[in-house]
């Protein structure tokens, strides 16, 4: 065992191997999403079946990662870890073999459920492994190179798309889990082990029936409308069960979810921004996709590639933020960050119904900026601030919060722009097509929104319809990046009120 000051003598062999199993699942957060349209082309997936390609992911990984940073407390942490590595790869076999979509949606929830084992026990390890003055340049490395995954996804999953096909996408994980396996049976990564936690049964039950209970009415709510039974049980359910799981989980002495350690204002302040940076991240970087092929014109590789404004910022800040939080704590990163970040989404959506690139580009340089000073310092703090008997708990709540906002920004944010691209083309079809083919014309002009390649080769014959198309995409999605800037915007207020008047840190 070595001594906390010190830290453990194989620390960057063990970094290194949890920044891999990090990046596959960041990586499969962005990656499909230029490839949505050609899955959807290719395996018959509906609108709301394609949103759930992405969202069953994400949604597993939030119900679960509170379950899986349990699990870590109890069997340990490097036993969870390989375990959800070898489920990790073995599901993205399924999802490449997949024929349907019943197929590649389970397998992308079991995708979610092993990458929820994971991380939180790769995070501990991480922190467990540094001296206190090495953890905020060591979480950037691991927060940081992930995030560029995140945001090289795109490009990367359209030319894998374009060239290879879309299984490919999920193909590339092999490697990656091999080398992370055998970069941890090198390092041997040494843990602190704690007696394991008492048992939580309700709040497990009363988390993964609220929050997917929640997520599916959102989704569906587009679909079916508000008033529709379908919609309406699944969401007085979530009011039901996600309020008593909070107070359920304040009441109990072993909770699943540790969420009395939100009394420390700071600790909130740093989930609530994790949070909403997660929510406008995963909505941008899955929609921006389709944004740029249907509105732009791209192909699936160019449209990963318009993309990438975010990824050198993110690439020269990150390591930079995390020096400035040894130096000066979290609020000044914090406050940088969440202010350039929420401008930086806010150009996006004035731009985007201009179809102007530039501009566009400008605000996710403004956006990358932004993420590379929150994501490590904000996330190292939590830790920090729980103290070393609570550290995995800190884990497990922060990236539950903050996974709850990835979830909650695909569904909304997914959900705003269908719900703008259908009022704008009921408004065309009634003003500028004949009745006679006024059903044809919103099938395909829905369809191209999602960036659909026979939509859009159809509407190619006729100018006048592919116009309206790019505008009607544009006009959705300007709504979808105006949401996204609301909570960027609560992510600065949780920066300037949250984290106001420091304590004098000590590990």
């Amino acid at each position: 065992m070595h001594a906390p000051e010190q830290g453990a003598p194989r620390r960057w062999l063990t970094l290194l191997a949890m920044t891999g199993s990090l990046c596959m699942i960041m990586l499969d957060i962005s990656v499909v999403g230029v490839s949505l349209p050609t899955m959807q082309a290719e395996l018959g997936l509906s609108e709301v079946q394609t949103q759930w390609v992405v969202n069953a992911y994400i949604l597993a990984m939030a119900s679960l990662v509170a379950l899986g940073g349990r699990a870590a407390d109890s069997f340990g942490k490097v036993p969870a870890f390989v375990t959800g590595m070898i489920a990790f790869a073995g599901a993205s076999v399924g999802c490449a073999l997949s024929g349907s979509a019943a197929a590649i949606v389970g397998w992308r929830a079991v995708q979610g459920a092993a990458a929820a084992l994971m991380q939180p026990a790769s995070a501990s390890l991480v922190v467990g492994s540094f001296a206190p003055g090495e953890r905020g340049k060591a979480m950037a490395v691991y927060a940081g190179i992930p995030m560029l995954l995140l945001v090289a996804g795109p490009p990367i999953g359209g030319a894998l798309t374009q060239h290879a096909g879309w299984p490919w996408n999920f193909w590339i994980n092999m490697p990656v889990a091999a080398v992370s396996l055998v970069l941890t049976a090198m390092a041997r990564p040494v843990e602190i082990r704690r007696a394991p936690a008492g048992r939580d049964p309700l709040g497990a039950v009363l988390l993964l029936s609220g929050l997917p209970c929640l997520i599916f009415g959102l989704m569906e709510a587009h679909t079916l409308g508000w008033r529709d039974p379908m919609v309406l049980a699944p969401l007085v359910g979530a009011a039901i069960a996600l309020p008593l799981f909070v107070a359920w989980e304040l009441r109990h002495p072993s909770p699943l979810v540790a969420l009395s350690l939100f009394r420390d204002r700071r600790i909130l302040a740093d989930a609530v921004i994790l949070s909403a940076m997660q929510f406008a991240m995963n909505g941008l970087v899955i929609y921006g996709s389709a944004y740029m092929q249907a509105a732009l014109g791209m192909n699936p590789m160019r449209a990963g590639v318009a993309l990438l404004p975010m990824l050198l910022p993110v690439v020269f800040v990150i390591h930079v933020a995390g020096r400035v939080y040894d130096r000066v704590g979290v609020r000044t990163p914090a406050l940088i960050g969440t202010s350039l970040a929420t401008l930086g989404m806010a150009v996006q959506a004035f731009a985007a119904p201009s179809l102007s690139y530039p501009w566009l580009a400008a605000g996710m340089v403004l956006l990358g900026t932004g993420i590379g000073f929150v994501m490590s310092p904000t996330n190292v703090d939590a830790m920090h601030r729980a103290g070393h008997e609570r550290r995995a708990q800190a884990s497990g709540l922060v990236q539950t919060l903050r996974q709850v906002g990835g979830t909650l920004g695909v569904a909304v944010i997914g959900s705003t722009i269908l719900s703008g691209e259908s009022a704008l083309t009921r408004r065309f079809v009634q003003a500028s097509v004949p009745a006679e083919r006024a059903e044809e014309v919103a099938r395909l002009l829905q369809e191209a929104a999602q960036a659909s390649p026979t939509a859009l080769g159809q509407l190619a014959r006729e100018p006048a319809l592919l116009a309206a198309a790019q505008r009607i995409t544009a006009g959705g999605v300007a709504v979808g990046w105006g949401m996204a800037t609301v909570a960027l915007a609560i992510a600065l207020l949780a920066a300037w009120r949250g984290l106001r008047e420091e304590p004098t840190r000590t590990l």
